[in-house]
């Protein structure tokens, strides 16, 4: 008896501790109250639920993460090269073609204080591993001087050792090449250590994760989902796809995960280059003169005439923008926007943003899976269908195989791609990479492969969702209140 108070005593002064923790420092209400329950009602286990994925270690992972943006940005000394690259208000003509889409970068620039848009680009859409691969692979077989490659998932296959020997050879033949890679999304890799014979061969390996004790970082509910290369700090690749036999067709001929990345030539290309310097710094600690030298960052000139600007996500506060620039294009949009996600539950602003938006008489279409490769993100998407369908917005899901883009088309003169989905995890939690595009070609070459996914997809009507049975109600909505947590 006196041992079973003895654990009671216990879980009731752990939960306590810990609710003090979720009370000061959880700032959404239903995150708050789920990690209550969870707490005081799963004894001992809520706790070390908490402690792995719902304490906030944020703050002090921004701190170390704006030590190092300041280290990248004074090492730089980018401002006079990228100067005359700048779009400025003043630079808009009422007659210009891209009138529109600059009217919605002006709308989303404020939420991307870290950079800006930069003229004098050239972007291409890559369609799946099967367009991807192929690009990579020649700009890493031309590359003169460095390759920096960045992944969540490096898969332990047929294509992940293609790569891995391209880089080997590459790097024996006197290129710099750095391999970055998510410890968590590429855990088959790491723990097998697959790269190794990259490593053996020059190439510089490292994982990089937020859950490190010996750094004091415990927080697992944290990753870094960016998908960047850039090649000689002229070519830029980003987008969604990782390094994987899923992504490609494959000798059995196989439909390939449905995915985007897009090719980058011109001044944009030296924020990619930034951004993976400060995640590369972030995880070795080596001096930032390493990667800023002219070798890493050249002096770019125009390639073509995209607008381009990159979007950075994280959980810290200058990350947060990414949020605000979905939300700032949503709200600019005056006749269509297209969405494609694989996994849709954002935030209440967003899903509110675009139901005003379709109420106003903006054609707003979204295209989501049918069947989810994460089965209760998908029942939490579907819990969200009814406010959206009630305002005309319509809803598509695909067909097999699995889609796992990401891109927004609005007014069919803007496209946002990258590695973001719709989900308060790559909106608040994850880091991430997207580019804001306004270029006439490219972004007409993303709404017709938009249109190629709602071909393939099934609307969901508003008779057809009320009709669905009271499980799959109650399923969804379960899923939609645990959402913040998973």
């Amino acid at each position: 008896m006196g041992e079973i108070s003895l654990l009671s005593l216990g879980h009731v002064l752990l939960a306590l501790g810990l609710s003090l923790d979720v009370l000061l420092h959880k700032d959404r209400p239903v995150s708050a109250v789920l990690w209550l329950a969870i707490l005081w009602a799963v004894p001992y286990a809520g706790a070390v639920g908490y402690l792995a994925f719902g304490v906030d270690r944020i703050s002090r992972g921004a701190r170390e993460r704006r030590v190092v943006q300041e280290m990248v940005r004074q090492s730089a000394r980018l401002a006079p090269r990228l100067d005359r690259h700048i779009l400025r208000a003043s630079d808009a003509e009422p007659g210009a073609p891209d009138r529109l889409g600059r009217h919605i970068l002006r709308g989303t620039d404020p939420a991307v204080p870290a950079h800006r848009v930069l003229t004098g680009n050239r972007a291409r859409l890559l369609v799946d591993g099967d367009e991807f691969y192929p690009a990579l692979h020649e700009a890493i077989r031309e590359a003169e001087r460095t390759v920096h490659l960045q992944t969540f998932i490096y898969a332990a296959d047929d294509s992940g050792r293609a790569l891995r020997e391209l880089l080997a050879r590459r790097a024996g033949e006197g290129v710099t090449v750095r391999l970055l890679y998510d410890r968590f999304g590429s855990a088959r890799a790491h723990v097998t250590r697959f790269l190794e014979p990259a490593r053996r061969a020059g190439v510089q390996v490292r994982s990089i994760s937020q859950a490190n004790p010996l750094k004091g970082r415990f927080q697992i509910n944290l990753r870094n989902h960016r998908k960047v290369a850039v090649v000689d700090g002229r070519v830029g690749f980003v987008g969604g796809i990782n390094v994987s036999d899923r992504n490609t067709s494959g000798d059995g001929g196989g439909a390939p995960i449905r995915d985007y990345h897009v090719r980058l030539e011109g001044p944009a290309v030296a924020d990619l280059q930034l951004g993976f310097a400060e995640d590369w710094l972030f995880a070795t600690g080596q001096p930032a003169e390493s990667l800023l030298g002219p070798d890493c960052l050249p002096a770019l000139e125009p390639a073509g005439e995209a607008l381009v600007q990159v979007v950075p996500g994280g959980p810290e506060s200058a990350g947060r923008g990414l949020a605000e620039a979905f939300f700032a294009a949503i709200v600019a949009a005056e006749e269509s926007i297209d969405i494609v996600t694989p996994y849709f539950v954002p935030d209440e602003p967003l899903i509110r943003a675009l139901r005003y938006a379709a109420r106003r008489g903006v054609g707003v279409r979204l295209v989501v899976p049918g069947r989810n490769n994460h089965w209760y993100t998908g029942f939490a998407a579907r819990s969200l269908y009814g406010p959206l369908l009630e305002a005309g917005v319509r809803v598509f899901e695909r067909r097999p195989p699995f889609m796992h883009a990401k891109a927004m088309v609005v007014d069919g003169v803007y496209a946002m791609l990258g590695s973001a989905n719709l989900d308060y995890r790559s909106l608040h939690l994850n880091f991430e990479t997207n580019v804001e595009i306004v270029d006439p070609g490219f972004v007409g070459t993303v709404a017709r492969q938009v249109q190629v996914e709602v071909d393939a997809s099934r609307e969901i009507t508003r008779e057809a969702y009320a009709s669905r049975p009271l499980t799959r109600r109650l399923a969804e909505n379960v899923c939609r209140l645990f959402e913040p947590v998973l």
